[in-house]
């Protein structure tokens, strides 16, 4: 397996300001909230839902 390909930290840092922009227009234009974060999401719409935590109640303490 080939390690991965070096990433360009300043490169990578004004991709992702370009898209902050990009989405800040976005929302100034009237477009959802709700639409944006379904594209910037890597889940699917739904994923949460009906998942069940098995340790709960360990995690919140009781």
């Amino acid at each position: 397996m080939k390690p991965p390909k070096s990433i360009n930290l300043k490169s990578r840092a004004a991709d992702k300001m370009a898209s902050r922009r990009e989405d800040r227009r976005r929302l100034e234009n009237g477009e959802s909230p709700e639409a944006l974060q379904r594209e910037n999401s890597i889940f699917p719409p739904g994923y949460f839902e009906g998942h069940r935590i098995i340790n709960f109640a360990s995690v919140i303490g009781k």
